[in-house]
């Protein structure tokens, strides 16, 4: 009887010690929103502002050459996310949102392919319905 309230007081012990951890764990993991929002608008967004004032984006789609920045941009926002503990991609998406409408809304307009693009993606349709029937009157010469 001893051993087992005793076992039954250190079974409570090391739950009660186990909650007291998860809730501190909890507290220290906890996201940092301020500092999120201050550290992305101060650091990744203004930079990635910076280098699309060169791009005319008010003009054209600056997709191509806005790349790197873009690809620095996501960099950053991760990094800062990391440190700030605020991994849900619902943050990161209102702020890639907000930047999408903001310098690539020219983008979502579609254009035709280039023209040796569409000569690659047709060229072998066409080739091949011409030269079939051709091939099956050479096999059926030969038989």
């Amino acid at each position: 009887m001893v051993n087992y309230l005793s076992s039954l007081s250190a079974r409570s012990l090391i739950i009660c010690l186990a909650i007291i951890g998860l809730v501190e764990a909890k507290h220290l993991a906890s996201c940092d929103r301020v500092l999120f929002h201050t550290t992305v608008h101060h650091h990744c967004i203004s930079h990635f502002n910076h280098s699309m004032e060169a791009s005319d984006y008010q003009k054209k789609c600056p997709w191509p050459s806005t790349r790197v920045p873009y690809v620095i941009l996501t960099q950053c926002l991760e990094q800062v996310a990391k440190i700030t503990r605020c991994v849900e991609p619902s943050l990161k998406d209102k702020i890639f949102l907000g930047l999408h409408q903001a310098y690539f809304s020219l983008c979502t307009r579609m254009q035709d392919p280039a023209v040796p693009v569409l000569l690659l993606l047709i060229l072998p349709c066409i080739v091949t319905t011409l030269l079939l029937p051709l091939f099956c009157f050479h096999i059926a010469t030969n038989q």
